[in-house]
């Protein structure tokens, strides 16, 4: 793989879906259906956020280390958390601001025909390691993360072996 590669070599077009009030353990279970670190949280036909795994995990980390840090299960409550509660949003908001993106979406994407190499300048800058990819007519195509370049990187490292 080289930077300037199309992310659209690169991205996952398989996606999982969310709403705002969908409990944590069926987004979890949708995630690993499609073998993704990533729900594409919509409301109605809009997306208004994302929820990744890092996400899910320090809420995770956060019931482990409460006062009940001895038992060695997670509790029961964590079924109960809804996607709102762990979606993160403040960050994203404050970097489309100062980036002057329009809108209440607080999701990164770009187009398909980006590079690698520009898609990991927008991860830097935002501090998110997720992007929306979309294609023709600004339609949702697939998603790329952080992980998904680093595989790629290695499975080209691989295959030069």
């Amino acid at each position: 793989m080289k930077f300037n590669d199309k992310i659209k070599n690169h991205m996952k077009t398989d996606m999982a879906y969310t709403t705002i009030e969908e409990r944590l353990a069926d987004v979890i279970f949708k995630m690993s259906e499609v073998g993704t670190d990533i729900a594409i949280v919509k409301s109605k036909r809009d997306i208004v956020g994302l929820i990744t795994a890092s996400d899910i995990y320090w809420v995770l980390v956060k019931e482990v280390f409460k006062e009940n840090a001895k038992k060695a299960e997670i509790p029961k409550e964590i079924e109960d958390v809804k996607v709102i509660d762990v979606m993160r949003g403040p960050p994203t908001k404050k970097f489309m601001t100062s980036c002057q993106i329009k809108g209440s979406n607080p999701c990164l994407q770009t187009d398909e025909t980006t590079t690698i190499k520009d898609a990991i300048r927008i991860m830097e800058k935002s501090g998110l390691h997720h992007i929306l990819v979309t294609g023709e007519k600004n339609k949702l195509v697939g998603t790329l993360s952080s992980n998904d370049i680093i595989r790629s990187f290695g499975k080209s490292k691989a295959t030069k072996d």
